[in-house]
């Protein structure tokens, strides 16, 4: 049993952790009994930032065999390429991101499919007056605690849609899984521990595909939640590049955390076992880390479990709040004067 980590969680960011499977089940139940318009496109661009962006990722990588393409979007505008035959997909909690609302103020220019999700805000006064679907988060918290909910309504939308081959049974598979997870207080201990061992080092995620967004969402959560620098890099373009970089390691700041899926390349999985040689050959601590799960879903879901509660006490390690981001708050009260 690891140490006790004690944190300050004033907003009871623990509590949303533990959440995830509660959010995943309402997420699904809200949106699968509502009639969803019939839309016509040929692709997707799923618009957000941050906390609300992940969801869009997760999305890519679990559906990545679809044959209707699926692309991320997180910054001002949209691609080039996006016509009124694209659904463009605007997930953001608050309403209010303005990288995202500048998006969709693009996809209206061009007389796209539009579909939001979020809490209210601007976003939802935008699709009042323009009359495009919207679907309402119902849970009060920072968008990154509410992944749940951000990713439970995407996926079900995606499956009334028709570009999930997801069915309902399948989904709250996953959701049991993981709920099974929660109750027996497994990972709670192992994350206190990987949360001490970090303590003082700048953590860097590896993995490959299909856990590119999981991937996203620890390096996330170590800068907003335990206030760190984290950096992350994908198999196998950082066999290209990224390892050269251990020629001058420090060791002593640097921790690998290596993500591994039983759902990837194999010739991708091979790769591990050299790239940690190397590592350790510069004496770069690595920590290779996998779950149990029947699916890609579960997969996901278990190990943003992990990383989350991970994230949760490597802020206690460092005697910080998780939920306050308030250098984020800052940047945002300034750009308001530009």
């Amino acid at each position: 049993m690891a140490e006790q980590i004690v944190v300050l969680d004033e907003q009871k960011m623990l509590e949303k952790i533990h959440d995830l499977p509660i959010q995943l089940e309402k997420a699904w139940t809200s949106l699968w009994i509502k009639d969803v318009p019939k839309l016509e496109f040929d692709r997707i661009v799923i618009c957000g930032m941050g906390g609300s962006g992940i969801a869009g990722m997760l999305a890519q990588d679990l559906l990545r065999s679809s044959k209707i393409s699926i692309d991320t979007w997180a910054d001002y505008g949209l691609p080039g390429w996006v016509t009124d035959k694209t659904l463009v997909i605007a997930v953001s909690h608050s309403g209010d991101t303005e990288e995202t609302l500048d998006a969709v103020k693009t996809a209206l220019e061009l007389k796209s499919p539009v579909v939001a999700i979020t809490s209210g805000g601007k976003l939802a006064e935008l699709a009042k007056i323009h009359d495009f679907f919207l679907i309402p988060i119902e849970y009060e918290s920072a968008p990154r605690a509410a992944v749940g909910w951000l990713y439970g309504l995407l996926l079900t939308l995606l499956t009334k849609l028709q570009v999930a081959a997801l069915t309902e049974k399948q989904y709250f598979a996953s959701i049991t899984e993981l709920k099974n997870t929660v109750s027996k207080q497994i990972f709670p201990p192992k994350a206190e521990e990987l949360a001490m061992t970090l303590s003082n080092k700048v953590p860097m995620v590896l993995t490959s595909a299909p856990l590119g967004s999981v991937m996203r969402r620890w390096v996330n959560q170590f800068n907003e939640n335990s206030k760190v620098f984290a950096f992350g890099a994908m198999v196998p373009e950082l066999c290209h590049n990224t390892l050269v970089g251990i020629d001058f390691p420090i060791p002593e700041k640097l921790t690998v955390v290596y993500l591994e899926s039983n759902f990837a390349f194999s010739r991708n999985n091979a790769r591990k076992n050299l790239i940690e040689k190397l590592f350790n050959k510069n004496e770069v601590p690595f920590i290779p880390l996998s779950v149990r799960s029947e699916n890609l879903l579960s997969e996901q879901l278990l190990l943003i479990y992990f990383g989350d509660l991970l994230s949760y006490y490597l802020a206690g390690v460092y005697g910080v709040d998780p939920s306050p981001v308030e250098s984020i708050n800052v940047l945002k009260e300034g750009l308001k004067k530009i």
